[in-house]
């Protein structure tokens, strides 16, 4: 689809400025016989927060992971996972968990056995800064001394955040928010190169949340700070764009995730704004929180992109759950934060601190789209993020959610969960790993031939957990429907990995 020359410009100018927008119970003992990770271990710097020692190569692998249990026999397929891994390089480091190189894990299930293997992405960014011997730009939570003028988005691009499939997994993209999408090779997770969606979006804002309609329809976004728009994607099944549109978005300096329904696109957009004369990079301190202002629930039709805007409580957000449509409604949730900015800055390495008041809660949101009202109402579960569903049904009603929670931040003030939750209606599983474990985003993976019922997951929850103590990742399944009884199987690294973000399972 070719824009008007107006908007090609307009989206031009966003992808210039898309830069300023962002810049188990352990059970294995295996040691470390060739020094590649620090004994003393930090858990947000990670065995990569220093370039490793004696040939390391930027990969992990380990061909049979130890397994305490069995394998569910319809568990095949690959969980990939996506982070920022490396904060320190030469003389230079990272202040801000989310500023470090991406590193992708891989988990391959087949035949009752899993295989890891870890991959530094060797981005453009991270090989010229390799060669200079040090980090050469600011980032989106350090600014650096010196730092080197950005030529266009992707110089700056960690691809660090979340991951795509497309075309049934034979397709892998590392996603960042800044810039573009990063194609991966999907077995050995070599970087091929940036994709390019048309000529007027190259380099352009390209979300680390994407949403797949069941007929496989691809929606996502972009955003720049100070354009006051959004980019919107639609591709098709083969991974082919097929339209792309702007439309007026206020409030739109950070957007993290959408949620898609049949018919529309629901933003949640807070009052986050960048400063008018701020620095392009690196400074939280360049981001103001407006109290005063509402959150906006602004619904996109897919069908000509118009928009309807709605007011909520003033709140902060960055995951969303599922959404759908429900007699004349949009029915959704999301983790709702009271003290956005303070939790986005504590986000600093090596030890980040949360405070009760800035933990989430989990808040439903209702849109009557024919009375032009909305209204928002918290739950009673404290402390969480990272929500996931069946992503069969995304825009569907779906009563089943994963949770993280972080059940011990009265008590101790770490960041992190330790606690993964199941959802269906108002019931509630727990299993809490403990204080000495942090606990990364848990999928809900479906038993391959399952139906979507109302009340009735039928598949498994998998995720990671890092030990603080002994410093080893852990990989555990559950039965969903067995949540609170724990894991059928885990998996004990001989390494600890870096804290990830986001991840996506590919069934086989």
């Amino acid at each position: 689809m070719t824009l008007p020359m107006n908007r090609r410009q307009l989206l031009q100018t966003m992808a210039a400025s898309s830069a300023a927008s962002l810049t188990g119970g352990v059970f294995a003992t295996n040691s470390d016989p060739d020094g590649a990770f620090s004994r003393s271990f930090e858990p947000f710097n990670g065995p990569l927060s220093t370039v490793p020692g004696r040939g390391f190569t930027g990969t992990l692998e380990t061909v049979d992971v130890a397994l305490k249990g069995k394998i569910p026999p319809g568990l095949r397929g690959t969980l990939y996972r996506n982070g920022p891994a490396r904060f320190k390089l030469g003389t230079t480091r990272y202040d801000h968990w989310f500023d470090g190189d991406g590193m992708v894990q891989s988990f391959h299930f087949a035949g009752g056995k899993v295989s890891h293997r870890g991959v530094l992405l060797r981005t453009p960014k991270l090989v010229e800064e390799e060669v200079a011997g040090r980090f050469l730009y600011s980032a989106f939570g350090t600014a650096l001394p010196n730092s080197l003028p950005v030529r266009n988005p992707d110089s700056l691009n960690v691809a660090n955040i979340n991951l795509m499939a497309l075309r049934g997994g034979r397709e892998l993209y590392a996603l960042w928010e800044g810039g573009s999408a990063l194609q991966l090779d999907p077995q050995t997770l070599a970087v091929q190169d940036f994709k390019t969606w048309s000529p007027e979006t190259k380099g352009a804002s390209f979300s680390a949340h994407p949403r797949t309609s069941p007929d496989g329809t691809v929606w996502n976004f972009g955003y720049a700070a100070h354009s006051g728009k959004l980019i919107i994607y639609e591709i098709d099944v083969s991974g082919t764009l097929k339209r792309q549109a702007l439309i007026e978005a206020p409030q739109a300096d950070m957007v993290h995730d959408f949620a898609i329904t049949p018919n529309y696109l629901v933003f949640l957009l807070m009052p986050l704004v960048l400063k008018p004369q701020a620095p392009q990079v690196g400074r939280l301190d360049r981001y103001e929180w407006q109290a005063d202002a509402p959150l906006i629930a602004m619904v996109v039709s897919k069908a000509d992109f118009s928009v309807k805007r709605f007011e909520l409580d003033n709140g902060g957000v960055f995951h969303l759950g599922n959404a759908w449509e429900e007699k004349g409604l949009i029915r959704l949730a999301y983790a709702r934060y009271t003290q956005f900015l303070p939790h986005l800055q504590g986000l600093t390495l090596p030890t980040p601190k949360v405070a009760v008041d800035q933990l989430a809660r989990w808040t439903q949101v209702e849109i009557n789209l024919q009375q032009g009202s909305a209204r928002q109402s918290d739950r009673d579960l404290l402390g969480v993020e990272f929500p996931r569903f069946d992503t069969r049904f995304t825009g569907e009603r779906t009563d089943f959610t994963v949770l993280m929670q972080n059940a011990h931040a009265r008590v101790r003030g770490n960041y992190g969960a330790d606690t993964v939750l199941g959802l269906t209606g108002e019931k509630v599983q727990r299993f809490t790993y403990g204080a000495d474990w942090i606990a990364e985003e848990h999928l809900y993976v479906p038993r391959p031939g399952s139906a979507n019922t109302a009340h009735t997951p039928s598949g498994w929850v998998i995720g990671t957990a890092l030990h603080r103590v002994s410093g080893k990742t852990t990989l555990s399944v559950f039965e969903a429907q067995g949540l609170a009884n724990g894991p059928v199987v885990q998996l004990a690294l001989p390494y600890g990995l870096p804290l990830g973000l986001h991840g996506q399972f590919v069934a086989t």
